[in-house]
């Protein structure tokens, strides 16, 4: 945990703030409110292995006043501003391994060579001149790192000590020491007065969890020298602070007594109930990125209903997904959640679209090209979408709209109604659940394999794409086509819309995109992060043109149940759609001269055997059917008139097998050129085990 001085309304910040780590994600406390979502980390080692992730504030301005986060798991720094924005400064490791970076801070500009950089203790470096475990590395504003600094064994903090030294409680302590309770007895929390430190201002301390005690750190002009400063005989040391002095008084309204225990108190999954309000507000332009912030307004009945968010994709991760760009988030000229006059109940998301082409509301038809044996077939399946009236209105409105294909079952899969990088070509919002701070908390997200949910609501202009499937190249190709535009509407919106912010860039196309969240699902007391996403009209950028937005969000009621030991993140309230059944489908027909020639293709799990086959045809123009062949093998060689049944088949059954995946094509031949109306025939071919395949008329 850590409190916001002064110094950082620098950055954005409000002084006096609390900033609280839970793995991956910071919370923000501003007293009498509860804690809120604040910032997420995305890296994995600030949660796994355990919940070790350090926090501090810069004092000194080298990292502009930002709040500063490790990551023992991965030796992960981040640097997150007032406005919840995270970067990564850099990883600290050591021969491929991270270091078990805690509780760092930034040391005074003048404190010899490394002065003004981050230092982080990390308990078991192992190489040490001492060959004993225990170091402080540093890391500058740039990332680069130094190891090994200066050494101590068991390195648990790194407490700078103030020039002007300030007091807490009525014994007028100074710095506060915690204590491992292990076989310890019952204090946990040891206090040192201003006396200990007389003369010391500017130096460093580095309390062990190894039971080595605290060590000072000085510079005499020339290195680092590390000395024994005091011990508590048995005691395991961890988190360790001075009493701020950066940090501003109380105001009048809230008086801080010796009940006040944070580290007993504070329960994030318990208390983010509805008692406080916290209202989004924004810039002049209103933007939908960090310039976003966030203003407590106490009221006689306090909610706490919203919260700031920042979508932390792209990043490098196990997770292929989380590194996909979203080129196209300034399409969402403006995004924001609305609630209940009383501000306790969140109501909308509502992401406000506009750009020089229409929003592309999702896949109204999935075309699929394949070749075999030579001869190139596409299959084409359409799929519902809410179209505009033509002739109709400039701009138009539609509740629950149908947006074309929403299968999203990981790829391959044809009919997806995904773009190139199989996101969800249609508006998409997906949830997690983060009330008990799941281990992780963006489980619900298209990154992690979420499941989007189609809007509730679509105003102003929109169209459909054309995906299109090309099997015959290797690897197989897939485009996205969205169709024509239809007439600029600029940000005039159709029936039912809710007002545009002022100030919003105009490009031509205008749109509200909109999700009842009354109708999501969400239990009361929960906290939630919303995450969507939407797509421009004309995906012209490789990967697909998509645009990201984010929103945390905590429901009325509660408090939240406890979970049971078995209950998980649920990534979202719906149940996540499944592929259409394998088929065995004939793909393409052509009628020319004397022959009849039919595609099959194979889509089901398993090898398919041609066992039969019927078919009627014009005996009159066509004549007799002379033979049958399946690739190069002839399966049928009888003089037939019209009609043929039989499953009398020559050749081999490995002859007559289309394996999964496969095709084959069916040549017909007869003794005359054939006729080319397919709908003068019929014909039926029998598969084992799938049973019969209409491929005429």
């Amino acid at each position: 945990m850590t409190i916001a001085p002064n110094m950082s309304a620098n950055a954005g910040f409000t002084p006096r703030d609390y900033f609280v780590t839970a793995g991956q994600i910071i919370y923000q406390l501003r007293l009498p409110n509860p804690p809120t979502p604040f910032a997420f980390i995305p890296d994995g080692g600030c949660a796994s292995p355990g919940d070790h992730t350090g926090i501090t504030f810069d004092h000194e301005g080298t990292f502009g006043n930002n709040l500063l986060v490790t990551c023992k798991g991965s030796g992960g720094v981040w640097q997150v501003t007032g406005a919840g924005t995270v970067t990564n400064i850099g990883f600290i490791t050591h021969n491929g391994r991270p270091a078990d970076a805690e509780n760092p801070a930034v040391v005074p500009r003048a404190f010899g060579p490394f002065g003004g950089q981050l230092w982080v203790a990390d308990e078991d470096y192992p190489d040490t001149v001492s060959t004993i475990p225990g170091a402080v590395h540093a890391i500058d504003p740039n990332g680069n790192v130094t190891l090994d600094v200066v050494e101590w064994h068991g390195a648990e903090n790194v407490s700078v000590i103030p020039n002007n030294l300030c007091t807490f409680c009525s014994n007028n302590g100074t710095f506060f020491q915690a204590i491992t309770l292990d076989n310890f007895g019952p204090v946990g929390l040891y206090e040192y007065f201003p006396s200990d430190f007389a003369g010391l201002g500017g130096n460093v301390l580095l309390p062990s969890e190894a039971g080595n005690g605290i060590a000072l750190v000085t510079f005499n002009g020339t290195n680092y020298v590390t000395q024994f400063f005091d011990n508590i005989p048995g005691g395991a040391f961890e988190g360790a602070s001075f009493a701020d002095c950066d940090v501003p008084t109380p105001t009048p309204t809230f008086t801080p007594t010796a009940t006040f225990t944070p580290t007993a108190t504070f329960t994030p999954t318990s208390t983010a109930t509805s008692t406080a309000t916290f209202t989004p507000t924004s810039t002049a332009t209103f933007t939908p990125t960090a310039t976003v912030t966030a203003t407590a307004t106490p009221t006689n009945t306090p909610c706490n209903a919203l919260a700031s968010c920042t979508p932390p994709y792209p990043f490098v991760s196990g997770s292929p997904r989380t590194n996909v760009a979203f080129n196209e988030s300034e399409v969402q000229r403006a995004y924001r959640v609305t609630t209940t006059p009383d501000l306790c109940t969140p109501l909308t998301v509502q992401v406000f679209y506009n750009d020089e082409h229409a929003l592309t509301l999702g896949i109204r038809q999935v075309q699929v090209k394949k070749s075999c044996s030579g001869t190139t077939s596409t299959t084409t399946t359409n799929y519902p979408i809410s179209a505009m009236a033509s002739p109709g209105p400039t701009a138009q409105s539609v509740t629950n709209p149908q947006v074309g294909s929403t299968i999203q079952v990981p790829p391959p899969n044809d009919q997806a109604g995904t773009d190139t990088s199989d996101r969800p070509m249609f508006p998409a919002l997906f949830i997690t659940d983060i009330t008990y701070n799941p281990p992780n908390p963006l489980a619900g997200d298209w990154q992690y394999g979420g499941t989007g949910i189609p809007p509730t609501f679509v105003s102003g202009t929109w169209k459909g794409a054309v995906r299109v499937v090309d099997k015959t190249t290797n690897p197989p190709t897939i485009t996205i086509t969205p169709d024509a535009d239809p007439a600029v509407n600029n940000w005039n919106l159709g029936p039912g819309a809710d007002p545009v912010p002022p100030g919003l860039t105009n490009q031509g196309y205008g749109a509200e995109i909109r999700w009842d969240i009354s109708s999501l699902g969400l239990q009361p007391g929960h906290t939630y992060r919303l995450y969507f996403m939407d797509h421009d009209g004309d995906q012209n950028h490789s990967g697909g043109d998509s645009g990201q937005g984010c929103a945390f969000i905590t429901m009325p009621g509660g408090p939240a149940a406890s979970p049971t030991p078995t209950a998980t993140a649920s990534p979202t309230p719906t149940p996540t759609p499944t592929a259409t059944p394998g088929t065995l489908a004939a793909t393409g027909k052509t009628f020319s001269a004397k022959t009849v020639v039919v595609t099959f293709q194979n889509d089901t799990a398993v090898s398919q055997v041609l066992t039969g086959l019927s078919m009627s045809w014009p005996q009159a123009t066509n004549g007799n059917l002379t033979k049958i062949t399946m690739g190069g093998t002839t399966i049928y060689n009888t003089s037939t008139a019209s009609p043929l049944n039989t499953s009398s088949l020559l050749g081999t059954t490995a002859q007559r097998t289309i394996t999964a995946g496969s095709c084959a094509v069916l040549t017909f031949t007869f003794q005359n050129n054939v006729n080319t109306s397919a709908s003068n025939y019929t014909g039926t071919a029998t598969f084992n085990p799938f049973g019969p395949v209409n491929y005429l008329p």
